[in-house]
């Protein structure tokens, strides 16, 4: 069980597969509103959506799926990646909390599965390291804007912080 000792264990019962995960990507997303309201739609089976983690504006983690299962964030990226969801909104940058828990979130990933390595992804299909929803197009669910541009920018930010860590 790869369970994040930094996150508030919120485990889901729904809207997961058990098992089958080889994380060597850390995905990025937005949340498109608030920590409790995503919270609270990944516990509804109807959402069949859901994340491995939630990061709020303050920095408080949130772990909804062990990282050894397959969490649904990411389409076709569900068996090889850890969904990592941020409260707010598309267009918006994550804050100074935010950078801080993502890096070492990131830190922790690459010590618990050293096949997620730290350096920032640019290929969706065959990379490693730190990446974003968007950049997986249809194969990944088609969101081009998620997480938005502001955070795109933000990622090498998040590496150079996990480096140090």
């Amino acid at each position: 069980m790869s369970v994040y000792p930094g996150a508030e264990q919120r485990l889901l019962t729904v809207n997961f597969k058990v098992g089958g995960n080889s994380p060597r990507l850390m995905i990025e997303h937005i949340m498109q509103g608030s920590l409790d309201g995503t919270d609270a739609w990944f516990r509804n089976p109807a959402s069949q959506v859901s994340a491995h983690f939630g990061v709020g504006k303050d920095g408080r983690i949130i772990q909804w799926v062990d990282t050894a299962d397959q969490a649904w964030h990411a389409a076709g990226a569900n068996s090889y990646s850890v969904g990592v969801e941020h409260e707010g909104f598309s267009g918006s940058p994550l804050t100074d909390a935010q950078l801080d828990a993502d890096a070492e979130l990131l830190s922790w990933l690459h010590e618990q599965h050293p096949d997620v390595a730290l350096w920032q992804n640019t290929r969706p299909f065959t990379g490693r390291g730190l990446s974003w929803h968007g950049l997986g197009g249809v194969e990944w669910g088609n969101h081009p804007n998620c997480p938005g541009a502001p955070i795109v920018h933000q990622l090498s930010e998040i590496v150079r912080v996990a480096e140090v860590l």
